[in-house]
């Protein structure tokens, strides 16, 4: 059968583009509404995420103080997107002499904020209903970028799988910055594309609007340029010239141009360039409201001595978060281009403070984290960690899609509409898949997220192989794999694990981190307590909240340790996935506890055992109270470190793991 010319459902119009056939936009909104309800109705499912607690916080005291020293590691507008409703509720505020305001400790504060202050989960609602609005968006980007590059038919194709990912929908109701840069970057694409083919100034200004914005919600955002540029080098060699719009005097209306020699073609990118430029520049500056400092200037009517006795002391906890930032963990000065930048650009005060304050924490949070992959731990990473995390978490449907739709284009099944936006999609994914793989912060899938849009692209231009009746039986029995795949996984979103794994039960044993424990399952918990009224909870939580605003427990070790502190005696242990693996805490490793080590322990509980002469020094008293002290935690840690390889009795969510242990059980999990 011959290919066909042109995309199943679309018409043909000169200059390469499509017009959209009006029986798309109902599918197109029915869409987009199931992406709504999917997202609204299983947000309120889950409790407030491991960084939710950070953002919504810290986005709240940009709206609140103009004081950017909580989390400067990310930048201000995705967080403000989601906190400002709550300043419209003017909710309970800490004083300014607050120790962990003072300090800059993100986490603490946040967690004293939102749980001690006030209701935390409701607030997070709030702030998730409008990350919805921006999944909405992303959808409907999804759609543009694969109808303008193969067709509607197409977009309608790629914008299913977009609405039932449960990748999108996972990240996508969560107060992150994860959904947002996504955004950002495939608006950016679409708005460049559209304006390498005629510069008019409405696209200019959207086009600069776009990238301005990404770079005011996550560093990662420079990894767009290089397909800016490549896009620009398309449009300057190509035979098709680029259109512009000039208003003549004498002439009603506007007259489109075009502009031929290659000359020309540079000098007008150039002057795109630099209006692009500029208008990023000003806007980082607006979105942190013209401050140059990281804290905020003392109004005269609160310059007290201990006011500004306070604010000495956040700038001293700032000027050492900036020498951590720039030096490796031995203390020698980083290299490479973005420290070589930073060094050069601080003097100068080219952009705010915060800013680039939080591009140094940026590089240093990124490298040397703990990461775990197949049983294995690194602080190093992998190269193929993203690679895996990827054929694990992505639907094999969608895998499925994508895989006919390189076909298709390579057998010209799929006719292409515009090559610049193809080649701005292309040399984005090489460049950031290339970043990713070959950096070392190896914690989720989530941060591959700004690559699924152009996945999705590809999974929609299988929509070529509708002309074919098994071509319409093969997507239509993908379709239904995905609808069928999310529905099964709904609402546990962020814990789906495709079925090369075995699903999501058995998704811990590849990856952890993000991918399925980020303190999400405490609400299921809460209900779990209600069935089992009589049962005492002994909680290893992996989170940032308070888990005793949720439930009635007690503490064992965990990420942020909360009170009361349990005791190691009959009782239901629940141990989150992360804990229960160590991937924070190598103590909690079956691989630590060598013979050396549980020789070690025994000789430390011997000692903390021995009873106390009449009189002895007081260096063996000293003794005795610290191994009691160590011993003591280092039971805690015994006993986790052995739940691993003991099936549990029941599991909450995905994870969360429940052991119903007796004190025959307790005793024999401490022993070395």
């Amino acid at each position: 059968m011959a290919a066909s010319s042109t995309p199943v459902g679309s018409t043909a119009v000169p200059g390469g583009r499509f017009v959209l056939p009006i029986w798309h936009w109902p599918l197109v909104v029915t869409l987009l509404v199931i992406s709504a309800a999917l997202a609204a109705t299983s947000l309120t499912r889950d409790s407030v995420t491991f960084d939710e607690t950070s953002h919504l916080t810290t986005g709240l005291s940009y709206l609140k103080t103009g004081d950017f020293r909580l989390a400067p590691d990310h930048p201000p507008l995705a967080k403000i997107w989601c906190a400002w409703p709550l300043a419209l509720l003017d909710p309970v505020w800490p004083d300014a002499d607050n120790p962990h305001w003072v300090s800059a400790n993100t986490f603490q504060f946040a967690r004293a904020w939102l749980f001690e202050q006030n209701d935390g989960q409701r607030f997070v609602l709030i702030g998730r209903c409008l990350m919805v609005v921006l999944l909405i968006a992303t959808c409907l980007s999804v759609y543009a970028l694969a109808h303008l590059s193969f067709g509607p038919t197409a977009g309608l194709l790629a914008l299913l799988v977009a609405v039932f990912s449960p990748t999108f929908l996972a990240h996508g109701r969560l107060i992150t910055t994860d959904l947002p840069i996504t955004l950002c970057i495939a608006a950016t694409l679409l708005a460049f594309s559209r304006l390498l083919e005629r510069v008019t100034w409405p696209r200019l200004i959207l086009a600069a609007a776009a990238l301005t914005t990404a770079s005011l919600t996550k560093f990662s955002w420079p990894l767009v340029l290089p397909a800016l540029l490549a896009m620009a080098v398309v449009a300057i060699v190509r035979k098709q010239p680029i259109e512009t719009s000039v208003s003549r005097r004498g002439v009603e209306g506007v007259v489109t141009t075009g502009v031929t020699r290659r000359v020309e073609r540079v000098g007008l990118v150039g002057g795109v360039a630099l209006f692009v430029m500029l208008t990023v520049w000003l806007g980082i500056w607006t979105g942190y409201g013209w401050q140059r400092t990281i804290a905020a200037p003392l109004p005269a009517i609160a310059n007290t001595a201990a006011a500004r006795s306070n604010l000495e002391q956040a700038q001293q906890r700032l000027a050492m978060e900036w020498q951590l930032a720039l030096h490796e963990p031995d203390g020698t000065p980083r290299t490479g281009l973005v420290a070589s930048f930073l060094n050069t650009v601080v003097d100068y005060q080219v952009f705010p403070d915060a800013y680039l304050l939080g591009i140094a924490q940026t590089l240093g949070s990124t490298s040397g984290r703990y990461a775990y992959a197949q049983g294995v731990y690194s602080v190093d990473g992998w190269w193929w960690y993203f690679p895996l995390a990827f054929a694990v978490k992505t639907p094999l449907a969608i895998i499925a899609l994508a895989l006919a739709g390189v076909i298709a284009v390579g057998l010209r099944r799929a006719r292409l509409g515009t090559p610049l936006l193809l080649t701005g999609m292309v040399v984005f994914v090489v460049c950031y898949c290339g970043h990713v793989m070959s950096g070392s912060f190896n914690i989720g899938q989530r941060h591959l997220l700004p690559v699924y849009p152009m996945l999705f692209v590809l999974a929609g231009t299988a929509a070529a192989w509708l002309a074919n009746k098994w071509g319409r039986v093969l997507v239509g029995v993908a379709a239904l794999w995905l609808v069928a795949a999310n529905a099964l996984i709904f609402p546990n979103y962020l814990a789906y694990f495709n079925e090369t794994v075995g699903g999501p039960r058995h998704g811990w044993k590849v990856l952890a981190d993000s991918n399925i424990d980020w303190g999400q399952d405490l609400l299921r918990l809460r209900e779990y307590q209600r069935r089992h009224p009589d049962e005492s909870l002994k909680l290893a939580y992996f989170g940032s909240v308070l888990p005793t605003r949720y439930i009635n427990c007690e503490a064992l070790p965990s990420f942020m340790d909360f009170e009361p502190r349990t005791s190691l005696t009959a009782g239901t242990y629940v141990v989150s996935v992360n804990r229960l693996l160590g991937l924070n805490d190598p103590q909690l490793r079956e691989s630590y506890w060598t013979d050396e080590i549980r020789n070690a322990y025994q000789e430390l509980g011997v000692i903390a055992a021995s009873t106390p002469q009449e009189v002895e020094p007081l260096d063996k008293q000293l003794q005795r109270r610290q191994a009691r002290r160590e011993f003591a935690e280092l039971r805690y840690k015994r006993l986790l470190s052995r739940l691993k390889d003991r099936t549990p009795d029941e599991r909450v969510g995905y994870s969360l793991f429940v052991y119903r242990l007796t004190d025959e059980d307790v005793e024999e999990l401490v022993q070395p």
